[in-house]
């Protein structure tokens, strides 16, 4: 895999997560496939419309992610990405970080790609 397909993959993801910060419900929308599914840390699943709905409700608010360990393989057209995430939330005016590994599942369908999958799960603490 080329450096160039990497880092153009990881300025969409970094985009996502402005968009995020932003609350920025459309420019998320463009970013998730129709078929999108966001599986939480704690198990639940949401589809595209209840994890959009969630971010524009405004429950919590994401304030920053601090990545390491990312890693991007292909298969095919999807790019897997990989890694560690501190997650900084704002719930209800309380700061709340929450480090998870995840995987994010990228289509890239006309030289564009769009996000098919998020993956978290829960690390152990220190």
């Amino acid at each position: 895999m080329d450096q160039d397909t990497i880092e153009s993959l990881l300025a969409v993801d970094e985009a996502r997560y402005q968009a995020l910060y932003a609350q920025d419900v459309t420019a998320l929308a463009g970013m998730l496939r129709d078929d999108y599914l966001h599986t939480h840390a704690n198990g639940k699943t949401d589809d595209k419309d209840a994890f959009l709905a969630s971010i524009r409700a405004a429950r919590y608010r994401f304030v920053r992610a601090e990545r390491s360990g990312q890693r991007v393989r292909m298969a095919g057209a999807v790019a897997l990405l990989s890694g560690h995430t501190a997650t900084t939330l704002d719930m209800a005016g309380e700061l709340k970080t929450i480090r998870n590994a995840f995987v994010t599942a990228w289509v890239q369908d006309n030289g564009s790609w769009t996000l098919l999958h998020w993956q978290a799960t829960k690390l152990p603490e220190d």
